[in-house]
């Protein structure tokens, strides 16, 4: 088996190794603040600024330094096999919502980054859904109609460019791979400048709502009309850190990363054991596989590094990669119910919104969350908003769906 680094260490981080954004200094009053420097608080930022709006993002390390630095790279609608799931349990209507919302989040990052010129390695990509059991054709085979029918680019297909046989797979067809930390990078540079603002190792001590609402840090305060909280799980106010919980649970995933022995195109994930997701990625001429799974309800997890290691033992079989360049893992929060929560903090916020519980898909899904959340600050209608609101009910009524899969013994 290959050896694994000793340390942790994403790939994607070391396009943004030192911070290159000031520490707020003194109070700041603009139109909307954002916490969070990721994929949704950046995009939320850079849609409204272009909206005409003055905005300040507020992190309290550096750019992407949390999950967007740490994911997979793959920009799809096809979350896994999720289609014919959603609308057997919440409807054809919100199953098919979700899915042209992820699409136009393709759309909308392909835009962003044409528009601002951004160098991050953005290709389009085939993305498969693939399993080596010939007892979960059947399901595929569903699967793959009725995301058809929801208007996804969706077909069965019994063979894939990975070099080793398959039983069947979901294709979804022009999906897309980029480099996350330098697409930030991009946002980041389009939105500070201009009477808006990125300040990086700025710590929030305390969000309050209000007219106007206030985020304050230890060194000063951002007064805006609207605030945004973007922090994967919302860790302020203390009272949202608590109540989320009944709507989202988190899990932990791991990635181990060489140079594979051939080249193939596509992007790839399966629900068979483990749960494998691959990914080959080319930057500047060297190729890299990241190989991603074993996932865990997080403090359930086990053995870390036996983790890696089998990932690792699956790189070596299964794409001649002898060593292993790099690992890492990350956290997750999914809601219950399966789709992201997006929307007012509480229901009783005036001016106070959240997006959180991506599902495993943040670079989709926290696109779509910042063009609803853009829409609901510009009071403008959004037809996915409802879908995703992140004050429905039904992510608590789905607790006992998701303890019978994950928790409960048998």
């Amino acid at each position: 088996m290959p050896n694994l680094p000793d340390t942790e260490k994403s790939y994607w981080r070391e396009a943004y190794i030192t911070s290159l954004y000031p520490k707020l200094a003194e109070d700041l009053e603009v139109d909307a603040v954002i916490v969070g420097a990721g994929i949704t608080g950046l995009t939320t930022a850079y849609l409204l600024k272009q909206s005409g709006l003055r905005v300040a993002v507020l992190e309290k390390r550096t750019v992407g330094a949390g999950t967007t630095g740490r994911t997979t790279g793959k920009v799809t609608s096809q979350h896994n096999l999720i289609y014919a799931d959603l609308q057997r349990r919440l409807g054809r209507e919100k199953a098919r919502l979700y899915g042209e919302a992820n699409q136009a989040a393709i759309k909308q990052i392909n835009d962003i980054i044409t528009a601002e010129k951004i160098s991050c390695g953005w290709q389009r990509e085939d993305n498969y859904v693939y399993t080596a059991d010939a007892e979960q054709v059947a399901r595929f085979k569903q699967e793959a109609v009725v995301a058809a029918e929801l208007g996804l680019p969706a077909t069965f297909v019994n063979t894939t460019p990975l070099p080793f046989g398959i039983k069947g797979a979901v294709r979804f067809t022009d999906q897309a791979t980029m480099h996350p930390i330098r697409y930030l990078q991009g946002l980041a540079a389009a939105v500070h400048g201009d009477g808006s603002y990125v300040f990086e190792n700025s710590t929030v001590t305390s969000i309050q709502d209000g007219k106007p609402g206030s985020v304050k840090t230890k060194v000063g305060s951002v007064s805006a009309k609207d605030i945004v909280v973007a922090t994967n799980v919302p860790t302020l106010p203390l009272m949202a850190r608590g109540g989320y919980c009944l709507l989202e649970y988190p899990t932990q995933s791991y990635i181990v990363a060489g140079e594979p022995e051939k080249e193939f195109a596509g992007m790839y994930i399966s629900p068979d054991e483990h749960h494998y997701s691959i990914l080959p990625v080319t930057m500047n001429g060297a190729r890299l596989l990241l190989v991603g799974g074993e996932s865990n309800i997080s403090g359930l997890g086990g053995n870390k590094e036996a983790r890696y290691s089998r990932l690792a033992q699956y790189a070596e079989k299964h794409f001649g990669v002898t060593t292993i360049d790099y690992k890492w893992s990350d956290r997750d929060y999914l809601a219950y119910d399966g789709i992201p929560l997006v929307g007012k903090l509480y229901p009783w916020s005036e001016h106070l919104y959240v997006a959180t519980a991506f599902m495993k898909w943040g670079l989709s899904n926290g696109t779509v969350a910042a063009m609803i959340l853009r829409d609901l600050i510009r009071s403008e209608q959004n037809e996915w908003a409802v879908t995703f609101n992140s004050n429905r009910l039904k992510p608590i009524a789905s607790i006992p769906r998701v303890a019978a899969k994950y928790i409960l013994p048998g």
